[in-house]
């Protein structure tokens, strides 16, 4: 399914400056001319694309309205847009606020809900969101303002179709038809056409309503004319190019390759990568199509080189922007390479196939890291190279298609290839049930019945291949729901995988750095909270464990009242010490600006832990383990997983243990403790620590059960 990308300068929603040039100014106020003169520059470098000129701007302009007691509803939606598409969500939720406080316009109304419908949309909040939307549309029609109606219905069938909601999507597609048809050839109103177009071309491609198909044909080749006539080529573009995408959605291929090919020749010439790339996929699907399977794959590999131009502005929007837009264009590829690698006729163009595999999903795992932390830099400068993985360690990949599972093992710089026949959804299903019969001891053995369904799908067929290499470390890059589940309890009719292999997860084997911890020179922070605070339970069992590292391993300890948040960071920061503790309630959300390590005072973001231990690489003195004991995430958040699972990249530390639910405390003692003994007494590596710790649990009478050892995971460096 194609998932339309928002062009860099307004495609998601309408500037709302052609919506606010009305503002009405005195000429015999200086200050009052200074303030709309500010504004208008603002526009300007909102249009070329300079967000940050724009809001500096703008906030001047703020302050001059207040200064003269004026209206600020203008400045404060612009700034609340801008903030918007930077990503500044509670910077734009706050002024949004402040709009509809102070206003009582029906038009400012309307356009301050659109905004707040499409943060609420794009932070998951799928009822607001809806009821959000429905009330900016009544404001919209109580003022009049067509143009404002039309970008209200269009932004809500946008949030419905990501959330797959049919009949709502059909309902407000024909809404959109009817208003749709009195637009006409009007230059003001080429990008709300585009916007249409390219939602009526999904409407019915979910729905099969081919007469969408028909409306959307009609609506982009009126927006093509008008942007063509006014001179506009980046939207000439984009209106041809979604023309083509539809001809070949209807299987008119030679006539859509026609479209595609001008759309990206116009969007080159414009240097448009954001829309370039676009046409480039849906040209490489074409070629596919048409069985031209090598020529598809140099397409796809285009489209991808093209996407990285845009790859900074990309991450400077939504946070689900690799998801819903850019995640389908690799999962094509990787779909294509893996079938081409099925048919290939010899070993050394199967091999070929498999590492193209290989690296696509490794481009694919940092680009959705860059996504979800909305920044660039949390990937590595550097990259690891696949030969030097020692010989006794296979790295898996799991790769979920929607009509089946792929599992590539690489071992020894060869990579051998598994199928199984499941849908995505039930495979998502399966994962769930799993992870639900996993947390609680519920007296029954259904955990080790999905369990050993786990095992026959992911490793039934790949055991005989890792007993053949001696493997006794698997080194897993988990894809989408795979992420929320635990491999180590992975059962096959007599034992769990960690009970016959060291197991480690990874976002990816190229952002992961093998070094053993040095023993001799380890030093350890150790900090958290046992007591009540801030709404949350107390955790009885974090004062023997910050004893036991105190003790056993000379941690300097922070605890309780002594873990304030400004302490914690500059320990955090200090380069005296290579291993850092923290036992206080975690949480991974799918939005990582609600994801934090609770403090005595506060909480510790993600940002706040990339400041603070993040600043260390800059000395090249990287912090070498982070333990993080009383983590959670939701059942069946993939995108929260993803943010656990990178939790090590963000913190700028080689390795980390962190768990996917809370245990209890004796468990959390008992698990932790042994895993530091074997780590820096035994001289193995973390991966083979942590098994021994996992087995010890799994042979006792009290925490045998998988909620006790299973939810701890090894994240990155497995040494």
């Amino acid at each position: 399914m194609w998932l339309q990308f928002r062009p860099v300068l307004a495609l998601f929603f309408l500037s709302l400056g052609q919506y606010l040039s009305a503002a009405p100014v005195n000429a015999l106020d200086a200050d009052s001319t200074l303030r709309d003169d500010l504004v208008t520059k603002a526009r300007v470098f909102q249009d070329q694309g300079y967000r940050t000129q724009a809001i500096a701007l703008l906030q001047q302009a703020d302050q001059l309205a207040k200064q003269l007691s004026e209206d600020s509803s203008e400045t404060g939606l612009l700034l609340a847009q801008l903030y918007f598409e930077l990503g500044e969500y509670p910077l734009s939720l706050n002024l949004i606020t402040r709009t509809l406080d102070q206003s009582e316009s029906k038009a400012i109304e309307a356009r301050a809900l659109n905004i707040l419908a499409s943060v609420q949309s794009i932070l998951n909040d799928v009822k607001t969101a809806t009821d959000t939307f429905a009330r900016a549309y009544t404001a919209s029609l109580a003022s009049g303002d067509q143009a404002m109606t039309l970008t209200v219905l269009t932004n809500h069938l946008r949030h419905e179709l990501d959330n797959k909601n049919a009949n709502k999507s059909l309902a407000i597609g024909k809404q959109l038809l009817t208003l749709s048809s009195t637009l006409g050839v009007r230059s003001d109103t080429v990008e709300i056409q585009i916007s249409i177009g390219d939602l009526f071309i999904r409407i019915a491609d979910q729905t099969g309503e081919d007469n969408f198909y028909r409306q959307a044909l009609s609506i982009l080749q009126q927006a093509e004319t008008t942007a063509k006539n006014q001179g506009q080529v980046r939207l000439q573009s984009y209106a041809i190019g979604h023309q083509g995408r539809l001809l070949i959605n209807q299987n008119k291929l030679e006539d859509g390759i026609q479209r595609l090919t001008t759309a990206n020749f116009l969007a080159n010439t414009r240097r448009a990568f954001e829309s370039a790339y676009l046409w480039q996929w849906q040209l490489a699907r074409a070629l596919r199509l048409q069985g031209k399977t090598d020529d598809a794959i140099s397409g796809y590999q285009t489209a991808i080189g093209t996407l990285e131009h845009v790859r900074t502005e990309l991450i400077n929007g939504s946070p689900f922007t690799f998801p819903q837009k850019v995640q389908p264009l690799f999962a094509e590829l990787s779909d294509l390479l893996l079938t081409a690698a099925i048919e290939a006729k010899t070993q050394p163009r199967r091999q070929t196939y498999l590492k193209q595999v290989q690296t696509v999903l490794e481009q694919s795992k940092s680009a959705e890291l860059q996504d979800y932390f909305q920044n660039d830099c949390v990937i590595p400068d550097q990259a690891v190279d696949l030969k030097l993985v020692e010989a006794a360690t296979a790295i898996i990949y799991p790769v979920i298609l929607a009509d089946r599972l792929e599992v590539l093992v690489n071992i020894d710089d060869q990579v051998y290839q598994f199928v199984q026949s499941i849908s995505a959804s039930a495979l998502e299903q399966l994962a769930n049930d799993f992870r639900y019969n996993l947390e609680l001891d519920q007296g029954d053995d259904e955990y080790k019945a999905l369990g050993e369904e786990l095992h026959e799908l992911v490793f039934a067929d790949v055991e005989p291949l890792l007993r053949e290499k001696s493997v006794e470390t698997l080194l897993v890059i988990p894809d989408g729901i795979l992420r929320t589940i635990p491999f180590s309890a992975f059962f096959d009719g007599d034992q769990y995988m960690i009970e016959k292999y060291a197991i480690a997860t990874t976002p990816g084997i190229s952002l992961t750095f093998p070094k053993r911890l040095d023993v001799q020179e380890a030093t350890l922070f150790a900090g958290g909270i046992s007591h009540s605070v801030q709404g949350f339970s107390s955790l009885p069992g974090v004062p023997g464990e910050l004893d036991k590292l105190q003790d056993q391993h000379g941690a300097q300890i922070l605890h309780n009242e002594e873990f304030q948040r400004s302490t914690i960071e500059a320990q955090l920061s200090s380069e005296q010490y290579s291993i850092v503790h923290i036992a206080t309630h975690g949480h991974f959300d799918s939005n990582p600006q609600q994801s934090y390590l609770l403090t005595y005072d506060g909480k510790l973001t993600m940002d706040l832990l990339e400041q603070s231990i993040g600043s260390r690489q800059q000395t090249g003195n990287t912090l070498d383990l982070l333990v993080l004991s009383a983590c959670e995430t939701a059942v069946g958040d993939n995108r929260a997983a993803l943010g656990l699972a990178g939790v090590a990249l963000k913190a700028g530390a080689r390795s980390a243990v962190a768990s996917l639910w809370q245990i209890s405390d004796a468990a959390t003692v008992l698990i932790i403790g042994s895993f530091y003994d074997h780590a820096t007494k035994d001289h193995i590596s973390k991966a083979q620590a942590l098994k021994k710790a996992q087995n010890e649990l799994i042979n006792s009478e009290r925490h045998s059960h998988p909620s006790d050892w299973a939810p701890f995971l090894l994240i990155g460096n497995w040494l």
